[in-house]
């Protein structure tokens, strides 16, 4: 008897950052927006978000975004960003964020105390 056969199915996942863009409210999220790398798929951002956050994703949507081409202005040449993938993340249920979870009002507040 082989070790899987033993442990029973195994299950890998794959190492994908998956960066959130800001949404405009934080009460009842029902869709919700990630930057990951390119190579990811929407299986395995589903599987991601419901292992390790434990959102219940109803559907995932990806665009493929080209990286933005820029000067340098020093050197005089050109260079582009990097690709990216965005994906449109539609929950079963909705979310409410923390207000605490983006401290937008920080960097303010620090300012003016200086």
């Amino acid at each position: 008897m082989s070790k899987q056969q033993k442990l029973g199915r195994l299950i890998y996942f794959a190492n994908i950052p998956l960066r959130l863009v800001l949404p405009d409210t934080l009460d009842n999220i029902k869709e919700v927006a990630f930057r990951t790398v390119p190579r990811a798929t929407k299986i395995e951002i589903k599987r991601v978000l419901e292992s390790v956050y434990g959102l219940e994703v109803e559907k995932v949507n990806t665009l493929n975004m080209d990286g933005k081409k820029k000067m340098n202005r020093r050197k005089g040449f050109f260079y582009r960003e990097p690709a990216y993938k965005k994906a449109y993340v539609i929950l079963k249920n909705p979310v409410t964020l923390s207000k605490d979870l983006f401290p937008l009002n920080a960097l303010s507040t620090e300012k003016e105390s200086k």
